[in-house]
Parts: structure tokens; C-alpha cells; sequence
């Protein structure tokens, strides 16, 4: 993922999620360098594994969040104040191995 994530670049972040998910059958999603992102990234991340998931393929995180990322999640209640996931389905943010097999 590029370092901004938001909504100025949404476009572009879904076009480059669309084509590695065309392309691959495993996706594995690098978020390190993200320094700033909004809700429209955490919006593009679920949508394109739930797409995944629908076709049979998966989308994993290279690693939990860090950064903006992190503290965007804590912030929109997707990880508690800890970094935790409130839902079994908020594992997908902290526990990338858990969701590489296709629901």
C-alpha cells in the first residue's frame, strides 16, 4: 500500500487491489508505509477481502498494523485500545495467518 491511503488516492488503492486480486490467488498486503490513512482505507482493505473471499482466494495482512494504520483502527473501534480485535471477523487486522485459507 502506498504511503497515503484515503480517500484522495481511493481510486487508485482499489484499481491496484483489483488487479492483484485478478492476478493472484493469494494476496498478501504490505501496510507498513502507510502514514496517513482514513476510513475510505479500512473501507477498500474489508471490500476487497470479502471479494476475495468470494472468489475463492484470499487477502492477508504482510503483518498486524502499525502507525496510522494501528491508530486508525483503535480509533474507528475495529481493535480495542490494546490493539485487540473486538470481533472474530477484526482478526483479519492482527492475525494474518488465521485468515489465509478462504471462509
Amino acid at each position: 500500500m502506498p504511503a497515503e491511503a484515503g480517500l484522495r488516492v481511493a481510486q487508485d488503492t482499489a484499481a491496484l487491489l483489483r488487479e492483484a486480486l485478478a492476478g493472484f490467488q493469494a494476496v498478501t498486503i504490505a501496510t507498513e508505509a502507510i502514514t496517513s490513512a482514513d476510513i475510505t482505507t479500512i473501507q477498500l482493505l474489508l471490500a476487497a477481502r470479502k471479494q476475495a473471499l468470494a472468489s475463492g482466494k484470499s487477502l492477508t495482512l504482510a503483518a498486524p498494523p502499525t502507525g496510522a494504520l494501528r491508530a486508525l483502527l483503535i480509533e474507528t473501534g475495529c481493535l480495542d485500545a490494546n490493539g485487540r480485535a473486538w470481533t472474530p471477523d477484526g482478526e483479519f487486522w492482527i492475525q494474518p495467518t488465521r485468515q489465509s485459507e478462504p471462509a
